[in-house]
């Protein structure tokens, strides 16, 4: 009933049209790129175009406000558990030199929500002389962190990558994982 009265509204002022908001969903998009992701406009020169993030608008057809909506609110969720796992990364980061067991921890929930080799990459190097010290957290994290790599191919949306392109992605990411945190 609620989309009804707002389509109603949209087309009392003359609007047949409206813009949702597509932002890339990655470790490196900024937060501000992330709290757009999803929403619906009115006006599209409202989703601001400030620092290269990776976006478009779809424009979409006011009666179909519904949908849209519905799909917006997964797309926060998606963004909202980015933002999340950021957090948890960084605190696990900060952690692992006191608590390496409460870091290894942290980096697995982060990793149930996504996965980022260059992270991973960035963390191996900045933490080298910890990691070189500690064999034993060392091999910890690697076993997180494969774990998480090898689940994130079970998602959906990577399903909808070519079988071969998906299983090459996968393997590499194992390898590369295995190079870092052996």
């Amino acid at each position: 009933m609620l989309n009804a009265l707002r389509v109603i509204t949209y087309l009392l002022r003359g609007r047949v049209r409206l813009w949702q908001c597509y932002t890339n969903v990655t470790w490196r998009t900024c937060a501000a790129c992330l709290r757009w992701h999803g929403r619906i406009v009115a006006d599209p020169s409202a989703f601001p175009d400030h620092d290269g993030c990776e976006h478009k608008l779809l424009q979409f057809p006011v009666w179909k406000l519904a949908a849209f909506r519905e799909k917006g609110r997964r797309m926060a969720e998606r963004a909202e558990a980015e933002l999340t796992r950021r957090k948890l990364f960084q605190e696990a980061i900060l952690l692992l030199p006191q608590d390496g067991e409460r870091a290894a921890d942290l980096f697995d929930q982060a990793g149930a929500v996504d996965v980022y080799l260059p992270e991973l990459e960035r963390l191996a190097a900045e933490q080298a002389a910890l990691l070189q010290a500690n064999p034993a957290l060392r091999s910890r994290l690697g076993e997180v962190f494969l774990y998480r790599w090898k689940a994130k191919f079970a998602k959906d949306r990577y399903e909808r990558q070519p079988e071969l392109a998906r299983t090459q992605q996968e393997r590499w990411g194992v390898q590369r994982i295995k190079e870092l945190f052996p």
